[in-house]
């Protein structure tokens, strides 16, 4: 009984091993990252709203291209920067953006304006930014 027992569990963790390999075909199909974040905004009345934003990420070619069309300014580039961030910045969450949809006028509208802080407005730019640079998602499972 206790060898069966324990062939049975064998087994099983066999299984839940090739359960878990990737095959190629999850690799190759796997969809673009997409991720829910929450801001808060000004209700006009001394408090705030939540909101959620949605982003998608845009491929790796793509982001690459939308980094060349923006390049830094001479000012910028003797800072060592690899783009123009006023330029970039907007063009990336208007890429990014899917629910709202941001239109790339929109993005640059939030971007210069005034009401908004450099850092509330990067907190935009930096979620797209992550969501286009990380690596593969990799759960926790609370024993690490």
């Amino acid at each position: 009984m206790a060898n069966t027992t324990a062939k049975t569990a064998e087994a099983r963790q066999k299984q839940s091993q090739q359960d878990k390999r990737a095959t190629i075909d999850q690799l190759i199909n796997k969809p673009r990252s997409v991720t829910e974040f929450s801001i808060y905004l000004s209700d006009g009345n001394g408090g705030t709203n939540e909101v959620t934003l949605k982003y998608q990420a845009i491929g790796m070619r793509e982001y690459d291209r939308l980094v060349g069309k923006h390049p830094p300014k001479p000012d910028q580039r003797a800072e060592g920067a690899s783009f123009d961030i006023d330029s970039f910045a907007p063009a990336l969450i208007a890429a990014c953006s899917v629910e709202p949809e941001i239109s790339p006028s929109e993005a640059k509208a939030i971007w210069d304006s005034d009401e908004w802080s450099r850092g509330d407005v990067m907190v935009l730019f930096r979620q797209a930014v992550e969501l286009n640079n990380r690596g593969l998602d990799v759960p926790f499972n609370g024993r690490d």
